[in-house]
């Protein structure tokens, strides 16, 4: 491993660390006024998911190999399957039950989801082939 390849892990480490501290610190001080709100706790662990990808997915970056190729193409494939089960989904949720989201919410909802799959099948196809 090449030295900008071990400060890169190591950088990436450091930031999931501070990332989970300052997680934790919102969640508990909001427990202590009383007041919790899930969107606000929520944004730092949310932001875990990218970095722990970074952190799984460096290694990969510069291969430019068969089996880095046939990963990106299964994660699209899978991704796209999730998304249109989801849409579905969301399609049955909002015919049976109004909410007050208004559209805007409701694509930035879709695509914030497409994101999240994306990178989390991604993830699980680099440790798995």
């Amino acid at each position: 491993m090449k030295p900008s390849e071990k400060f890169t892990k190591w950088f990436l480490i450091t930031l999931i660390i501070i990332v989970v501290f300052w997680g934790v610190s919102r969640v508990i001080s909001q427990i202590q006024q009383g007041n919790i709100g899930w969107f606000s706790a929520l944004v730092p662990f949310m932001l875990l998911i990218p970095l722990f990808y970074n952190l799984i997915v460096f290694p990969h970056w510069d291969m430019k190999d068969e089996r880095w190729r046939r990963i990106i193409e299964r994660s699209s494939f899978y991704s796209s399957q999730v998304l249109i089960l989801a849409l579905a989904g969301l399609i049955l949720v909002l015919a049976s039950y109004p909410t007050h989201l208004t559209a805007l919410q409701t694509v930035f909802v879709i695509f914030v989801f497409y994101g999240l799959s994306q990178t989390v099948i991604t993830m699980v196809l680099t440790r798995r082939m």
